[in-house]
């Protein structure tokens, strides 16, 4: 048990860390926005760059994970949308629970984890992650938006508009240069493995302390039978179906751990931040916070049931 503590425990003090500076009044919120930026534009991209650019392509695609970890994210996407439909929930909110249910914060969360559980390795799983998520999961999300607003939306133009947006995603694009390392076989320059390296170190613990300073000011309101539906899905359904899928492709035992881990993960932040966009702030926020403070459990469950 103890073994597992080193692991969660400096993860959930980062977070707390920056929950009260924010509290206290160290940083403001421009400033915590700052460090977000940095992240997602710089830190996470080097992080992706740095591992794979660096392994032969081999190495990088493991294809027993990304088509066990992509079915499962699909499966749990939409079974958390349609049992927010079947329960009377708005049509747009249904399909932020499923985005909720079927997709962690793998960046700012789950890669943190992972590093502290399998050392340098993560790397590259975060960024077979961050290829599902962003090639897959988030432009089903704004697919199902579009349609839950219009029955008239046109489906090609929302295609072009993701695909927009996947072009300007700094993390997809770490992502395709670090491919042409790896596919190539072109060795990376000394200074330039030594500068990504630098950077992806720096993102991991400021990720965790972004994430703690966003969840001050977040309270648990409404229906806690809602809040507990989401959380429910996101921490025990997806884990299990990220187990399930993971094993019918034939991923060895490591492998499904490390799925697991990443699944028992709480929901991306998006979630939060789309439903604050789209009028649905109080819903989101609080099963988003519910679900970080329960995942503590989930993830311990995870390392102690593969220890």
């Amino acid at each position: 048990m103890f073994s597992i503590l080193t692991i969660t425990a400096p993860v959930f003090i980062i977070m707390g860390m920056g929950y009260f500076a924010m509290r206290f009044n160290f940083f403001t919120s421009a400033q915590i926005n700052g460090m977000g930026k940095f992240i997602i534009h710089i830190g996470m991209p080097m992080l992706v760059f740095s591992a794979i650019a660096t392994r032969p392509i081999a190495e990088v695609l493991n294809p027993a994970y990304m088509y066990g970890y992509a079915l499962a994210s699909l499966l749990a996407f939409t079974a958390g949308w349609l049992l927010s439909l079947k329960r009377g929930q708005n049509k747009v909110l249904a399909v932020f629970n499923g985005l909720g249910t079927g997709m962690s914060n793998t960046g700012f969360i789950g890669y943190p984890l992972l590093l502290m559980a399998i050392g340098p390795p993560a790397g590259v799983f975060f960024a077979m992650n961050a290829l599902i998520e962003n090639v897959l999961v988030v432009p089903l999300m704004f697919i199902l938006v579009d349609f839950a607003q219009s029955e008239h939306t046109r489906l090609g133009k929302t295609l072009w508009q993701i695909f927009k947006n996947l072009m300007r995603n700094p993390i997809f694009i770490g992502l395709l240069v670090a491919l042409v390392f790896a596919v190539g076989g072109i060795p990376v320059p000394a200074v330039l493995e030594k500068v990504s390296s630098m950077l992806a170190s720096a993102a991991s613990p400021l990720a965790l302390f972004v994430i703690g300073a966003g969840l001050y000011g977040l309270e648990i309101r409404g229906s806690l039978k809602d809040i507990a539906v989401v959380t429910a899905g996101k921490l025990l359904m997806f884990p299990l179906l990220v187990v399930l899928c993971l094993w019918l492709f034939g991923a060895d035992r490591d492998t499904v751990f490390t799925g697991a881990l990443l699944a028992s993960a709480p929901m991306a932040s998006m979630y939060a931040l789309f439903g604050h966009k789209y009028g649905f702030e109080r819903q989101t926020a609080a099963a988003a916070l519910f679900t970080t403070i329960v995942s503590f459990f989930s993830v311990s469950l995870v390392l102690l049931l593969w220890r």
